[in-house]
């Protein structure tokens, strides 16, 4: 039997350096590293409330997202706000959300990843699980593997802090190459920051520009995140 349940719950993300300390005044579980490790997920109280507790963010800070039935969704919410109240916590909305996921290279689905993109192409071969026999797919994706790829998704740094969004033309010196997916200012690092699927055949190239609004800055290739490239934030 399959049963929609969609609108029998509501997520509330708890995320950023304090969130173990506003959470763990209102939860009944040990949320500290060794009890709680990163990618976990347990079934836990928050007041009197149920909650399945998941210990991710797309934000690059230390977290957990709160999976609630519906009607407890207001009571947790006014909780963690009173539990909060002493660390200055805050709502975020989603562009504040997009900038801090562009600075931890978290791919948003829809414009950095879609259908017409392939997990080598997007760095994300390595979620491939090749023992796990045929799956739909596994043929195509052998292929790609042997053959290798025309083009490799990358996150670029502008020099100047152009408006980016999405969409905007990636030069390689006086030939416009790609196009960016995705973009946006990341506060934590002063950079407006980009990415898209660049040829492989200019990725050892430096001679990168992007233009936003007829304005065209130098930009330059950034390997793995810009911010907290450790992890050490999401692992503490």
């Amino acid at each position: 039997e399959i049963r929609d349940i969609t609108s029998s719950y509501g997520v509330i993300n708890v995320a950023g350096p304090l969130a173990r300390k506003v959470l763990q005044k209102v939860c009944d579980e040990d949320l500290s590293h060794e009890a709680f490790p990163f990618m976990a997920a347990k079934d836990v109280r928050v007041g009197y409330a149920p909650a399945l507790a998941y210990r991710v963010t797309y934000i690059g800070e230390l977290g957990w997202e709160l999976y609630i039935p519906s009607e407890y969704l207001q009571y947790v919410y006014e909780e963690l706000q009173a539990a909060g109240e002493e660390f200055a916590i805050t709502n975020i909305g989603y562009r504040a959300i997009d900038s801090l996921r562009l600075e931890k290279r978290y791919l948003a689905w829809g414009v950095d990843i879609t259908p017409d993109y392939n997990p080598y192409e997007a760095g994300l071969q390595f979620l491939i699980d090749w023992d796990k026999g045929d799956f739909i797919g596994s043929e195509a994706l052998a292929k790609i593997k042997q053959e290798g790829v025309q083009q490799k998704l990358v996150c670029l740094a502008l020099d100047n802090p152009l408006p980016v969004f999405g969409g905007e033309a990636i030069f390689c010196g006086d030939k416009v190459v790609a196009q960016t997916t995705s973009g946006n200012f990341g506060y934590s690092t002063g950079k407006s920051l980009v990415l898209g699927y660049l040829p492989v055949d200019v990725l050892d190239q430096s001679d990168f520009t992007v233009e936003a609004f007829g304005e065209r800055s130098p930009a330059s290739i950034v390997k793995g995140a810009i911010y907290d490239p450790k992890r050490e934030k999401i692992l503490c």
